[in-house]
């Protein structure tokens, strides 16, 4: 595949040969000779936007402006088969002479990537074209040499007849049309201007309003071939518009030329600021300055959790590679993501400068990321601290419902049992046996639902034998096969082990609910000061911590300890959850 650089130097070799070329068909000329003032003008004009686009190209590959840039200076040279002697030639050059008119509109609307966008805009653009060919027709079916100001010119193939009338009609009537083209295109110009932001209209303002300006001229241009006017008139805005249109590469450049070197001077003053420190300015005002760039945000890089936060250590997201107004621009140092500038889309076509903004502020936005850090630990904790309150009280009202609804109301029907087997004790003793049988039967109901009540505030098997008997004990009661790896023979800290111990439970209660699993492997081991509890599934997959009590719950408790719990569930390949906890 070729590269960027020889396609580049092909093409400048092409627009140079082709310049050269419309040179020597115009000054070897009989009908239409060129001065040697016109000849200069011609080529400078012609190779200023073939220049200037191909350095468009080279900066901004990815963008179709410079293509367009280009192809108005090629098509400006077409213009020049006008001079040809030849009658085909001739007439292929009237009707391609004002093509370029059409191109330069596209690139107005195309600019600054080259792409139209709405449907509208591209069929305004197809009329353009269509009406830059079609509009000299007239001229070539019944226009004669006087009308065309062209003596000794080559008669067409398509001339029809001298029609005087036929002339003046479609000659008035495709200016016409061309005013309210001209005035379309303007007024799309001026809206996109006006919705644009702040960077992005100081890098448009020198093209579109050289743009604007010569559009302005060629309907006051139109305007007078269409409706009459001074002669005077015509010719003055046919001088202007060459004016503006020469004008229109070198007002890219300079606008490029401006924004950058503004731009380097904003950086270095924004260097300058942070190195002298003890000012009261924000470091995301001293970037939006530098940048020019009043919308600019900053989202900083958390890696426990990995997410987005801003400045108040808010979870944030930041905009995709396809929104066309918003850009990223992520800061990394030594070789760590710290952080994001989030900045206008505009700002995208100058890399450079934004990789040395990035480069500059890493530092400072690295100690503006710790702050962020700690408010975003600040504000997950009151989370977990309202949710644990939240979650105890939830709690309580769970052990008062199931005291109530179970063992309170099996005591309850025992007292009754026992006082009825008082009553027939000596009259009916085999009957007072029976209820005395079913009552010892309900006092073991009831004590085995104590027991699994109080098994869910805090295990006694977990205090009295340690996490390796109280897994196994859970281990047991799962409907689920589990494989319990053996636990380290160490016994941890009880607030550990009691974490790792509810980890387990909901873990495996949640596999026996949800998983549709044929089995399970619980892991409990020791690794850099950190107790790290493991459970696995082969089930379904699809577990989502943000979403139910559960899982969150768990969360809340681990990271009471300052640890960290991780899931890690894709559809369809069972489910793994793992628990971090420092020892």
């Amino acid at each position: 595949m070729m590269s960027l650089r020889r396609a580049l130097v092909l093409v400048a070799l092409e627009g140079l040969a082709v310049g050269l070329v419309a040179l020597a068909l115009g000054l070897a000329s009989d009908h239409t000779p060129l001065s040697p003032g016109e000849a200069a003008i011609f080529l400078f004009v012609g190779w200023s936007f073939v220049g200037t686009g191909l350095f468009a190209w080279w900066r901004r590959p990815d963008s179709r402006f410079g293509v367009l840039m280009a192809a108005v200076g090629f098509t400006w040279f077409l213009g020049a088969l006008v001079s040809a002697g030849d009658p085909w030639l001739f007439t292929l050059g009237v009707l391609l002479a004002n093509v370029h008119a059409a191109v330069f509109a596209h690139m107005l609307l195309a600019y600054p990537d080259g792409r139209l966008g709405s449907r509208g805009v591209r069929r305004l653009v197809a009329a353009a074209y269509a009406l830059c060919v079609v509009g000299p027709t007239p001229y070539l079916l019944f226009g004669t040499n006087a009308a065309l100001d062209c003596d000794g010119c080559p008669r067409s193939p398509l001339f029809v007849a001298d029609d005087e009338t036929a002339f003046q009609v479609f000659g008035k009537l495709t200016s016409a049309l061309g005013v309210i083209l001209v005035c379309l295109i303007v007024y799309v110009l001026l809206r996109r201007w006006r919705d644009a932001s702040p960077p992005r209209r100081r890098d448009m303002g020198p093209v579109l309003l050289s743009g604007i300006a010569l559009l302005g001229l060629l309907a006051a241009s139109l305007s007078s071939s269409a409706f009459g006017g001074p002669a005077v008139l015509q010719v003055g805005t046919e001088g202007l518009s060459l004016v503006f249109f020469a004008a229109t590469p070198y007002g890219f450049l300079f606008g490029l030329l401006r924004s950058r070197v503004s731009r380097a001077g904003a950086v270095s003053e924004m260097l300058r600021r942070m190195g002298e420190g003890g000012r009261a300015e924000s470091l995301r005002d001293q970037l939006a300055d530098a940048l020019g760039d009043r919308t600019l945000a900053l989202a900083y890089w958390l890696e426990d959790p990995d997410r987005w936060v801003d400045g108040d250590g808010h979870a944030i997201a930041l905009p995709g590679d396809d929104d066309p107004r918003r850009g990223v621009t992520e800061v990394r140092r030594e070789g760590r993501r710290v952080g994001a500038i989030v900045h206008d889309r505009a700002l995208c076509e100058d890399s450079e400068l934004l990789a040395s903004v990035a480069g500059a502020a890493g530092l400072a936005l690295e100690n503006a990321r710790l702050q962020a850090q700690l408010r975003a630990r600040v504000e997950e904790l009151h989370a977990s601290r309202a949710r644990i309150v939240e979650a105890a009280t939830a709690e309580r009202r769970r052990l008062e419902r199931n005291l109530h609804d179970g063992a309170q109301q099996r005591l309850v029907a025992l007292s009754l049992t026992l006082r009825l087997a008082q009553g027939r004790v000596r009259k009916d003793a085999a009957a007072a046996e029976k209820l005395l049988t079913a009552a010892q039967d309900d006092l073991k109901v009831a004590l085995e639902e104590l027991r699994e009540l109080a098994r869910g505030i805090h295990p006694a098997v977990l205090s009295d034998r340690g996490l390796g008997a109280a897994l196994e004990a859970l281990a047991g009661r799962s409907p689920v096969p589990v494989e319990l790896e053996p636990v380290p023979p160490e016994r941890l800290p009880a607030p550990v082990e009691a974490a790792a111990y509810f980890v387990v439970a909901e873990a495996l209660t949640n596999v026996a609910k949800y998983a549709d699993a044929s089995r399970a492997r619980v892991a409990v081991s020791r690794a850099d000061g950190h107790a790290v509890v493991e459970i696995a599934d082969d089930g379904v997959g699809g577990a989502d911590p943000g979403r139910g009590s559960g899982l969150r719950g768990l969360a809340d408790r681990v990271s009471a300890l300052d640890g960290r719990l991780d899931v890690e569930s894709p559809p369809g390949a069972g489910t793994v959850l793992r628990a971090e906890i420092p020892v």
